[in-house]
């Protein structure tokens, strides 16, 4: 059944009734309430009821940043988008760690291997040899 209420312009309402009445959903005076749930649904997040945490420092840390963000969002207190943005943030992290983690081990052992062959300093490209070996 078709809505009977006209439009401003006068015109008869083509939306399909809301079941059991004679209105569709914008005319049965049920818009601002819909409305008003969308826009809460939308509105911007207010940090001030996250939890602090420290900047993490180790995959322990950011483990136990996932495993609070889990607890807080199935709580209702975080927001799913902030959590998915700190999941994100963390991946992103995780992977900074890991690559920071291959370079403060390969380093030493470039230092080790350039002085094994004589060069002055490994670390930054200089290819000079040592006034030792002639």
């Amino acid at each position: 059944m078709k809505c009977r209420a006209r439009n401003r312009s006068g015109t008869p309402c083509s939306a399909p009734a809301v079941t059991g009445g004679e209105l569709c959903v914008m005319h049965s005076g049920r818009a601002a309430e819909l409305g008003s749930k969308g826009g809460r649904r939308r509105s911007i997040f207010s940090p001030d009821k996250l939890m602090p945490f420290a900047a993490p420092k180790t995959a322990a840390d950011v483990r136990d940043l996932l495993a609070q963000s889990i607890v807080e969002v199935r709580a209702g207190q975080l927001d799913p988008r902030i959590a998915s943005s700190i999941c994100c943030l963390a991946t992103e992290f995780l992977k900074t760690l890991e690559a920071c983690t291959i370079e403060e081990m390969i380093e030493p052992l470039e230092r080790e291997r350039a002085q094994a062959r004589g060069v002055k300093d490994a670390t930054n490209g200089n290819q000079e040899k040592s006034e030792t070996t002639n």
